[in-house]
């Protein structure tokens, strides 16, 4: 008996975190998203601040990271849906190498969305990442609308009806 209670208990936390890890955090208080500028594969700058006006979704990534290159056809499957519209996506690549190591991955799984080196770990730190994937949402004043830390399946008819729902003008 009192090892089938540990175990429920023990269940249950473990429940909690996993879901508390997946589901997208949503905060009434504004929080404004941090600016950066980085470069991106093709040797321009991008800053954050060259999408306000737009909803943007911020993804944390590396070559070296399993979940992140799961969701990797996904994310390109909402760019391709929703880049016509008020939406932008910038993948951050985390890799200590840059594009060396970065480009060739892009272009074996035929990926078109801007990707951006962080070499330095200079955004990832402003926005306390921790893991990865993690991926930001941000709305077109420059708030940090939901965060999400884990691979997503943003291709999945939930995500996109909420892109949907979201992008409606």
């Amino acid at each position: 008996m009192i090892f089938m209670k540990k175990f429920v208990i023990l269940y249950c936390l473990a429940c909690a975190l996993f879901f508390s890890t997946i589901s997208l955090a949503q905060s009434e208080e504004a929080i404004p998203a941090p600016d950066f500028t980085l470069k991106s594969l093709n040797g321009e700058d991008v800053s954050l601040n060259q999408h306000r006006g737009k909803y943007v979704l911020v993804n944390f990534w590396a070559t070296w990271c399993g979940p992140c290159k799961m969701e990797m056809p996904a994310l390109e499957t909402l760019y391709q849906r929703f880049k016509s519209r008020n939406f932008s996506l910038l993948a951050i690549s985390n890799d200590m190498f840059g594009a060396k190591i970065v480009e060739p991955f892009i272009k074996a799984n035929g990926l078109s969305f801007p990707i951006l080196l962080d070499q330095q770990l200079h955004a990832s730190n402003k926005f306390g990442v921790v893991s990865l994937p993690t991926t930001f949402m941000i709305d077109p004043k420059g708030n940090i609308i939901g965060e999400l830390r884990g691979a997503e399946d943003w291709a999945s008819p939930d995500n996109l009806l909420y892109f949907e729902n979201l992008l409606r003008n």
